[in-house]
């Protein structure tokens, strides 16, 4: 990352994500950067195991030289020569290697070459996640600046997205999730391929003091099918998870096309397709329905007719052509079958054509007949040049002849085989798949460990593709990508929350129900002037209950759903900003009901409309918490548990069961945290204010303080709204 225009940081250590790596146990992962500064460089320790010395002295910064001795963990010499080359790049020289390389690669006829997905651009990338016209590069004088033209997935130089860069040899840029350099971009074929490879690079995962995964290093390569099993509690989840970036190990990295997933996150989003065992789909909504909303989000930048296409040739490949148009439903609410929902949900993911495919337990629940569709299915994704990794708990002879590749894990996270699925039973000397199991719990994890890191099977598909890398380019840490909404992924959410909402009949029915029951009961016991206060306050309590109870669940019920999304390219506040326009259009109908009843059967001095608006307004920052409850907890029954915690303290510290007047310093500072005081306090006002003002002051209010009240209510709403922002966000893995 370059912090002046002069300044370059070089990383070294062990992971292969690090500028210069140096192949030594006793080097960190990221053990020292040095800092390159005109014709000054540092060389700076940053929190390595065993220590950085210069000239014999261990140090924590220090300018160095050609001729000062540089060891790292003082066994490993340093090698000054392996810095030359970007000590030239950054003072301006370029390398001489590097020049005439690319001398013999280069295309020169054009100063402007045009990159994008059509045919009608000097360089084509064919993947979906590139925009028609997705980037530009330019000649000025001796060097090239790569431009970004508005793409829908954006261009990365060092896992950093730019909008305009001076881009070098050494540099990786990234274009729809596609690692390439300027060789490769230079190349004389206008079609660019994305190959891509994953690799665990020394994987370790602990909870607490407990081992959960240990050490594991492997690298997957395009086409290949890979199953991965092993007996609970191996750590079969946690390595998958670690994989696709869900979560972060404790130790080690992932590298694609050896970039660090971690540090370019961004930089890799619609290239990593992830489907849990569970359906995250919205059952409410049509086969079709439910891809178009998908490709509409995570395609925004393709044209309806593209994503149609899409849409129609993953339906056309899943088999689900004669389904379109009927309800995905779930199993209580009739629809496709199971088998169907599992396509549909793998689908999902196709629509972006990831190079990567984890799927935790796809077959899980399916007949026979129906597991060999699926698993024939992913056999031919992988075909296709795409890598597909899945757990399975289904150890058949017709599995591990379908997979092309076999991870085994035993107890403690420990791999105990990687190499090809049909040899794995002649390895482990058994004679059915399933009886492997049994196998592992003769010997000890560790031996097995061992034993598979002295096998053949680990020289070959292990330390053998090491070294096999696609590219191999410095990586930088991906800048946080700036949060904002999209207007077009906000439209899309809410229209298809609506569409939800609207076909789940029953408890939408129940919500609006609500409302005209409530202000039945208003209307029929508050028949009295002496009555009205309580009639208020009442008023007050049920768009409080409405806001609440329509937005308690609307989170964690999706909350999978919202994971999946946001790993690709969902922004929170398009998200949110959808949720409140729903479940605020719900309140609108509600609150109006309570007004149009209440207001002329008790024959009260405010307008339906300006009742109804205070109305409206009440229920707004409830609502708002409501979904921060809802954004925090884990389960539906917990949000709902909840409710009474924020219903009854509105209640109590609302100013009427007791009043405000009487309330001490104390309960009065108690009550200012309730939305109920301050809305009472503004209903009271809107109705006595002309007609009867001692109403106002004899409950402890002042006749003057209706914009406070107003204020203070819509500082909560902002406040709740960033809240839950922020809760969402915490739940990301960057």
């Amino acid at each position: 990352m370059n912090n002046s225009s002069n300044e370059k940081i070089i990383t070294v250590g062990r992971s292969s994500s690090r500028h210069i790596v140096i192949n030594n146990s006793n080097v960190s992962s990221s053990h020292a950067n040095f800092i390159i500064n005109d014709n000054t460089v540092t060389l700076v320790d940053i929190g390595s195991t065993n220590g950085t010395y210069v000239d014999g002295k261990k140090i924590t910064s220090k300018i160095v030289t050609r001729e000062s001795r540089i060891t790292f963990s003082k066994n490993y010499v340093f090698d000054w020569n392996k810095l030359e080359p970007f000590i030239k790049l950054s003072t301006g020289e370029v390398p001489v290697q590097s020049e005439e390389r690319l001398k013999t690669r280069i295309v020169q006829e054009k100063n402007v070459i045009n990159i994008g997905r059509t045919k009608d651009n000097d360089l084509v990338i064919n993947n979906i996640k590139v925009s028609r016209t997705h980037a530009r590069l330019e000649k000025k004088g001796n060097e090239w600046f790569l431009e970004d033209l508005d793409s829908s997935n954006g261009t990365f130089i060092n896992g950093k997205r730019i909008k305009r860069e001076c881009v070098t040899p050494y540099d990786v840029i990234t274009i729809g999730g596609v690692p390439l350099n300027l060789e490769r971009l230079f190349s004389n074929k206008k079609e660019i391929s994305g190959d891509i490879q994953i690799a665990a690079d020394n994987l370790t995962f602990r909870v607490k003091d407990k081992l959960i995964v240990d050490n594991i290093g492997l690298t997957i390569l395009p086409g290949e099918f890979v199953g991965l099993i092993g007996p609970s509690g191996a750590g079969k989840t946690t390595l998958m998870m670690m994989m696709n970036g869900v979560i972060k190990p404790s130790q080690g990295d992932v590298l694609i096309n050896d970039q660090s997933l971690y540090s370019n996150f961004d930089s890799f989003k619609g290239q990593i397709g992830y489907v849990p065992q569970d359906d995250i789909i919205h059952r409410e909504l049509k086969v079709q329905e439910s891809f178009h909303y998908t490709g509409r989000l995570r395609l925004d930048n393709n044209t309806n007719e593209e994503i149609t296409s899409q849409v129609d040739n993953i339906l056309d490949t899943l088999g689900l052509l004669d389904t379109r148009d009927t309800l995905i439903g779930s199993a209580e609410k009739k629809g496709i079958s199971g088998g169907q929902r599992k396509r549909v949900n793998l689908g999902q993911e196709l629509l972006t054509e990831p190079s990567v495919l984890f799927l935790d337990e796809p077959t899980s629940g399916l007949d026979p007949k129906t597991d060999l569709d699926v698993m024939y299915l992913l056999k031919n994704i992988a075909a296709k040049g795409k890598i597909v990794i899945l757990t399975t708990h289904n150890i058949t002879k017709e599995n591990f002849e379908i997979l092309s590749h076999l991870i085994v894990l035993t107890k403690g996270g420990k791999l105990a085989y990687f190499g090809r699925a049909e040899k794995a039973s002649d390895y482990f000397e058994v004679e059915k798949p399933y009886e492997l199991f049994e196998k592992l719990e003769t010997k000890e994890p560790d031996y097995w460990k061992e034993k598979f890191r002295q096998s053949q099977e680990y020289m070959q598909y292990v330390s053998s593709r090491q070294s096999s890398k696609i590219e191999k380019q410095p990586t930088e840490v991906t800048t946080p990508t700036k949060v904002s909404a999209d207007p077009k992924q906000y439209i899309t959410l809410t229209s298809r929350y609506f569409r939800v909402k609207l076909r789940d009949h029953v408890s939408t029915a129940i919500l609006l129900l609500q409302a005209p029951i409530i202000a039945g009961l208003i209307a029929i016991v508050f028949d009295e002037f002496a009555e009205r206060t309580a009639a208020l306050f009442i008023l007050v309590i049920a768009a409080i209950w409405l806001g609440c109870s329509n937005a308690a669940r609307e989170i964690v019920s999706e909350r999978a759903i919202f994971k999946r999304e946001r790993m690709v390219n969902l922004k929170i506040p398009s998200y949110l900003f959808s949720k409140v326009t729903v479940l605020m259009l719900l309140c609108v109908i509600q609150c109006f009901v309570l007004a149009i009843i209440v207001v002329p059967a008790i024959e009260m001095e405010s307008s339906v409309m300006s009742m109804f608006f205070l109305l409206l307004l009440t229920s707004l920052p409830v609502l708002l918490l409501a979904l921060l409850i809802s954004s925090l907890v884990s389960t539906t029954e917990a949000a709902m548990g909840l409710i009474p915690l924020v219903l009854i303290p509105q209640v109590i510290l609302g100013g009427l069961i007791s009043t405000f007047v009487t309330m001490s310093g104390f309960e009065k500072f108690l009550a200012a945290f309730m939305t109920s005081r301050w809305s009472f306090e503004a209903m009271t006002i809107l109705e006595y204010e002309d007609t009867f003002p001692q109403g106002i002051t004899n409950l402890g209010f002042s006749p003057d303080n209706f914009a406070i009240d107003i204020f203070v209510i819509l500082a909560y709403s902002v406040l709740f709204f960033l809240l839950t922002a922020y809760s969402l966000k915490r739940k990301d893995v960057s």
